[in-house]
C-alpha cells in the first residue's frame, strides 16, 4: 500500500495544454553571471483552463545557462489569468515549482512571474531562483504566433 501511495504522489499533475494548443516563437533572455544569455526560435505553449481562469505555459527544448549540456521542457502550471476590458489577457505569480524532466524541478523557483497575453503577442518576465545556490536568474520572453 506504501508504494502506490508513492507511485500516486509521484504522478504528473493534470496540465491544462493540448497538442492543438497555440505555440508562440520568440527570444528568451536570461541575465547569467551579469551577461544576457539570448536565444532566438525559443517556442511556448501556452494552455487554458476550461474557465479560462488559469493558464499553463510550457516553455519547449530550452536552456537556462550557455553550460547546460540539454535543452529541457519547462511547464509552470496553474498561472492566474485576468482578462481587462480591452481584451488583453494578463498573468502573475510567484513561488511555484516548475515541472521538467519527468517531475517537479525544485531546484528552480518561478517567482515574480508577470505578463500579458495580446493580438498573438506572448510577453512575459520572471526569476528562475536557485534554492541550493540560493541565487535567481532574471528570464524575459517575447513572442508572437
Amino acid at each position: 500500500m506504501f508504494s502506490a501511495v508513492i507511485m500516486i504522489a509521484c504522478q504528473k499533475p493534470d496540465t491544462v495544454i493540448e497538442d492543438s494548443d497555440p505555440v508562440y516563437s520568440g527570444v528568451m533572455t536570461v541575465v547569467y553571471e551579469g551577461e544576457d544569455f539570448v536565444q532566438n526560435g525559443i517556442r511556448v505553449q501556452a494552455g487554458f483552463s476550461p474557465d479560462s481562469t488559469s493558464m499553463d505555459l510550457k516553455l519547449l527544448k530550452v536552456k537556462f545557462v550557455p553550460a547546460m549540456p540539454v535543452k529541457i521542457d519547462v511547464t509552470v502550471m496553474e498561472i492566474p489569468v485576468v482578462r481587462s476590458e480591452e481584451g488583453v489577457l494578463e498573468f502573475f505569480c510567484d513561488g511555484i515549482v516548475p515541472w521538467a524532466m519527468g517531475g517537479p524541478y525544485d531546484t528552480y523557483r518561478v517567482d515574480e512571474l508577470k505578463g500579458s497575453l495580446v493580438n498573438g503577442r506572448l510577453d512575459f518576465s520572471m526569476n528562475f531562483y536557485n534554492t541550493k545556490k540560493k541565487e535567481g536568474y532574471p528570464t524575459s520572453y517575447e513572442g508572437k504566433l
